[in-house]
């Protein structure tokens, strides 16, 4: 499939491009003529004495006439055809002497040099037929080799230019594909007469002089060899060429597919006068382990497809990032700009379709500060990545870009980012997405993503394209997705949204009114779909929304005294069904009693009948007993001093975070506890984050207690005792938290009696 993609790229690109300059059939024919079982076309004639007479060389034949037009055409015919059957060892010859008919007029006997060789003399290549020449000698006379001219001589192991070492050799243009597949040709000594090498357009099809030539270990360039650029395909699969001596040869460019397939080819090898890279001049070249490319202006698409480079540094000169790039480098862990080239990779805008496919080893990218555009597939298969970070101009992520990224676990949809392709992320390791309101999300964005088990998709009352529907197969076969939280804005669930997510319970659904619901959608998957109390009666009337399990009041069973909470949704804390409404607490200021040995700080919590979207709250209740709540009919105000933190997601805590606050989480002794290093806490808790004490060594020294301000005949939840030496200081406070040696004013109660400590 990636050798069809790369043909079918090269087709494109070369639209426009001609073949090289030679005698066409119509041509040969005016001035044809058979000599000594040899087909001659007179290319020029001055006179019969003259010695600047020369002929095109077109082949052996078995005719006999040439003196009509169907002769002439059999004659040619059969040239190719006797050619390409040769054996052994062949010798052009250098001049022929014939009397001839030049323009229709019969000249006298006169000598003629043969300059040129046919194209196509010797191809094998599609003949039926496996070439047997083994050597083959051209006379030094020859100025011009034809395209294809030797095309598929798979056994010749020699090719010799008469004069091409003493300077009597007139050779000077060899056409494109002239050596194509000569596997066993071993080296070839051309004279310093030669000026052209295959067409050396940029971005054309021709080209290709030594294409093929597996056997070419080493090959010099002629002195006379003065081109802006190396010939597209010109070593191409040259599979053991190791040396190239560039012979004052200063070549700007490289054409596409250069050095294509050249396994033993290194850097080292490419001449600094090099400055821009055609399209895949290094595909699979198995040996380019490293790469300066600080004097790089351009580089087209796929230079380094298949290649073991382990890391790369990208000049300033080149903004764009081509497709195809990096597709395949497996070992591919690093790339940055070059450090002494300021912007080297901030100033990239674009990194195109499959620049980094299958970079297995790529665990981390920092992605370029003004980059806008990241095109299909570009880090498709990249199985290690586990780290994107980008800046703030990034629009477009294209279709399948992060496909098959097993361990990319987290991504997060900044503000600047209004496309998302289709399959962009399917079958990738996501565990949480963050979505942004003002976004086009493209069909099975997150399909397959059976890791996936929060996605957060914010309201978009001030979008300037609002996300207004979940998208066809969006969800498909996240089979770990546990709940979805649907905002508002949302108006259209298309076909298979959520097909085949297995684990679906809950779906909230903050919408007035019901939105359009496709074919399968849900897939008889979700469990319940919580609506707003008021909009039940509204979602029972819609046939679609019916036939799902509908309701409007949410039950919890305490299974312990105390517990935390947090909904993606704002939540209002009300009775229903018969059952009491669920009580809960929000820390809104904290206080400190010194101890002789320790610090014990004291969380007041304030009792709440609802509770913004993403804050954190203590449950208290009866174990065993079932309490409700509701999605609240009017968004609460998020409190902003609240120290019971949310989970919308699964998080590491830390004992000590980077604020200098540290984390406490509720545990089944009703008590406070430092969390420990890296521990999961999971979705949907909440946790206590809280300054240090100054002079306190991390937050060891310190423990924490929750005062409950509207139940004082309520214990709470108990510190760690104190030493029996300190029994004689000990106090309680009003709502029952033992003390010792208080420092906060307040009403204390000691030994039975009331104490204000002012």
């Amino acid at each position: 499939m990636k050798r069809k993609l790369l043909l079918a790229i090269l087709t494109i690109i070369s639209i426009g491009c001609f073949a090289d300059s030679q005698p066409t059939d119509a041509e040969r024919k005016a001035n044809l003529f058979i000599y000594n079982g040899m087909l001659f076309s007179i290319q020029h004639f001055e006179s019969i004495g003259s010695q600047n007479n020369t002929v095109e060389f077109c082949g052996w034949t078995t005719k006999t006439s040439v003196a009509n037009e169907a002769e002439k055409t059999a004659a040619l015919n059969d040239a190719l055809y006797q050619s390409v059957r040769k054996t052994g060892e062949i010798t052009i010859p250098e001049t022929v002497q014939a009397a001839v008919t030049y323009n229709g007029q019969l000249q006298g006997n006169a000598t003629y040099k043969v300059i040129m060789l046919r194209a196509n003399l010797f191809r094998a290549a599609g003949s039926g037929v496996t070439s047997q020449i083994t050597k083959i000698t051209i006379p030094k006379t020859v100025q011009h080799i034809e395209s294809r001219c030797f095309d598929e001589c798979v056994n010749m192991t020699a090719f010799v230019i008469e004069g091409a070492t003493d300077g009597t050799s007139q050779l000077k243009e060899i056409d494109s594909h002239a050596f194509l597949n000569c596997k066993k040709l071993a080296s070839i000594t051309l004279p310093n007469s030669v000026t052209y090498l295959g067409d050396n357009v940029p971005n054309s099809i021709e080209g290709g002089v030594f294409e093929g030539c597996e056997t070419l270990t080493s090959f010099t360039f002629p002195s006379s060899y003065a081109s802006s650029n190396v010939s597209s395909f010109t070593f191409k699969n040259c599979t053991n060429l190791t040396t190239i001596n560039w012979n004052g040869f200063n070549p700007k460019r490289l054409n596409n597919s250069a050095f294509y397939g050249c396994s033993k080819i290194t850097w080292s090898q490419i001449p600094q006068s090099v400055e821009e890279l055609g399209a895949t001049c290094f595909y699979e070249c198995s040996s380019l382990t490293s790469v300066d490319l600080s004097r790089i202006k351009k580089m087209d698409t796929g230079v380094f497809w298949h290649t073991p480079l382990t890391s790369v540094e990208w000049p300033a000169a080149v903004t764009e990032i081509p497709a195809n790039t990096f597709w395949g480098c497996h070992q591919l862990t690093t790339i940055k700009g070059i450090p002494s080239q300021p912007g080297a990779w901030d100033n990239i805008t674009k990194i195109g379709a499959n620049a980094f496919n299958e970079c297995t080893a790529l665990t981390t990218i920092k992605l370029p500060a003004e980059l806008k555009t990241i095109d299909a597939q570009a880090f498709r298969t990249c199985t290690s990545l586990a780290t994107v970070d980008y800046g703030t101009k990034l629009e477009t992520i294209g279709d399948g870009t992060f496909m098959s990224t097993g361990a990319l676990k987290k991504f997060f949809f900044k503000g600047s980012v209004k496309t998302l392709g289709t399959n962009a992320f399917q079958e990738s390791g996501l565990t949480c997405v963050h979505l942004k309101g003002d976004m086009t999300i493209g069909k099975e964005a997150f399909m397959m993503c059976t890791g996936l088990k929060y996605v957060e998709i914010p309201a978009t009352s001030n979008a300037s394209q609002p996300l207004n529907n979940v998208s066809e197969g969006m969800f498909a076969g996240c089979t770990s997705l546990p709940f979805i939280t649907l905002p508002a804005s949302i108006t259209t669930i298309k076909a298979n949204a959520f097909n085949g997510c297995a684990a679906l319970k809950y779906v909230n659904i903050l919408a007035d009114s019901p939105a359009t619901l496709a074919a399968n959608a849900f897939d008889n998957t979700p469990k319940d779909i919580y609506v707003k109390a008021s909009k039940l009666s509204a979602y029972q009337a819609n046939a679609a929304w019916n036939a799902l399990n509908l309701k409007d009041t949410y039950e919890r069973t305490l299974t312990t005294k105390y517990a935390t909470m947090t909904h993606d949704f704002p939540v209002e804390f009300v009775a229903a069904n018969g059952r009491e409404a669920m009580v809960a607490y929000v820390g809104k200021s904290t206080y400190k009693v010194t101890q002789p040995t320790k610090v014990q700080k004291i969380l007041k919590m304030t009792k709440v009948n609802a509770i913004a979207a993403n804050e954190g709250v203590i449950l208290a209740g009866t174990p065993n007993t079932t309490y409700t709540y509701r999605i609240a009919e009017t968004a609460a105000t998020k409190l902003a001093d609240n120290k019971v933190m949310p989970v919308r997601e699964d998080t590491l805590l830390y004992q000590t975070e980077a604020d200098g606050k540290s984390n406490w989480t509720l545990q089944p002794d009703y008590k406070l506890h430092l969390s420990e290093n890296a521990k999961t806490i999971y979705c949907g808790r909440a946790y206590i984050h809280e300054q240090n004490e100054a002079g306190v060594q991390g937050a060891k020294s310190v423990s924490f207690a929750l005062e409950l301000d509207d139940n004082p005949a309520t214990a709470g939840i108990n510190t760690v005792e104190g030493n029996k030496k300190d029994n004689d200081n000990v106090y309680y406070t009003l709502s029952g938290v033992r003390v010792i040696n208080p420092t906060e004013k307040g009403i204390y109660i000691k030994n039975g009696r009331k104490v204000i400590i002012r």
